[in-house]
């Protein structure tokens, strides 16, 4: 059996690590009571001050939910930015927050099928969402699963920043790989029974290669990556979803996509992807992360 390949990163600038990494790792020191009194003035700032994406974040609501009212597509509005400031806290305290607290607060309650993968030396896709805390599904995987997780990335433009976040992910085992590896470090690694995560939700850079899908009243291009790995490695692909259940509390649910993905064909699995998530939107609306520009691919008519 080969040896079990890792990703690891550039050590940040110097000043970086010497000055702001600190200042974050103090700030991840705090109890929750006060990060959520920081989570509250961050909110006050973010929404009602700088309104912070304020017209990408209502248009993104408004067109996903026309059969809303304009009151009830605010409260949303209001709610999404309560939460992401609380996401932001949370991952602040990904850098400190321990084991035995983490599993407290997100709760993985379908571990079972993660066992039964492991016990049958199967490798598994895991996709999900920007709904609820992704960063804390990564951070808690590796803590919950026998087999080895890898937890699939963007790079940050900022090293410093994207130093931070390698460090605060790989905590507690996880091997994060950016997307653009992602492929060589699944095929080095074919050897040892692994679980891959990847967010099903991000806009592609371009319309090349895509699904479309009728997504949230809206034609979406939705990326084929997990797919299409699924498929050249035989991999079953599950979905994972994120419930809120209170203020850092969260639960983790997983539902198998298919056990047979060379079975699939060309964009149906894509197709179960986006499906899913929606269904995960609509439950709790106010926790997917609408500040991103989801929408700025147009299908050709």
């Amino acid at each position: 059996m080969s040896e079990y390949q890792r990703h690891s990163v550039k050590p940040a600038p110097l000043a970086f690590r010497w000055g702001i990494y600190p200042f974050f790792k103090g700030l991840s020191l705090l109890p929750f009571w006060v990060l959520h009194r920081i989570s509250d003035v961050l909110f006050l700032l973010v929404y009602g001050v700088f309104g912070y994406r304020m017209g990408v974040v209502r248009e993104n609501i408004a067109l996903s939910f026309p059969e809303k009212s304009e009151q009830e597509r605010q409260a949303i509005v209001r709610e999404f930015y309560r939460h992401f400031c609380d996401v932001i806290v949370e991952t602040i305290k990904g850098l400190s927050i321990s084991a035995e607290e983490l599993s407290k607060r997100m709760v993985n309650v379908d571990q079972y099928i993660y066992d039964q993968f492991e016990k049958e030396n199967r490798n598994a896709i895991v996709v999900m969402s920007h709904c609820g805390n992704w960063e804390w599904i990564c951070l808690m995987s590796q803590l919950s699963c026998q087999q080895k997780v890898q937890c699939v990335y963007k790079t940050l433009s900022n090293p410093g920043f994207d130093w931070m976040m390698f460090q605060q992910r790989t905590r507690f085992g996880v091997n994060a790989v950016p997307m653009e590896q992602i492929l060589r470090v699944m095929s080095s690694n074919l050897s040892t029974t692994t679980v891959t995560a990847f967010i099903g939700d991000q806009s592609p850079s371009s319309t090349k290669g895509v699904h479309w899908s009728r997504f949230l009243n809206q034609d979406t291009a939705f990326m084929m990556g997990s797919e299409k790995i699924g498929q050249k490695f035989d991999m079953s692909l599950i979905y994972l979803s994120c419930e809120k259940v209170g203020r850092s509390r969260y639960i983790a649910r997983t539902r198998l996509l298919t056990d047979k993905p060379k079975d699939c064909q060309p964009g149906q699995i894509t197709e179960l992807i986006a499906q899913a998530v929606e269904t995960e939107i609509r439950q709790q609306p106010s926790y997917w992360l609408w500040s991103h520009r989801r929408w700025k691919h147009k299908k050709d008519s």
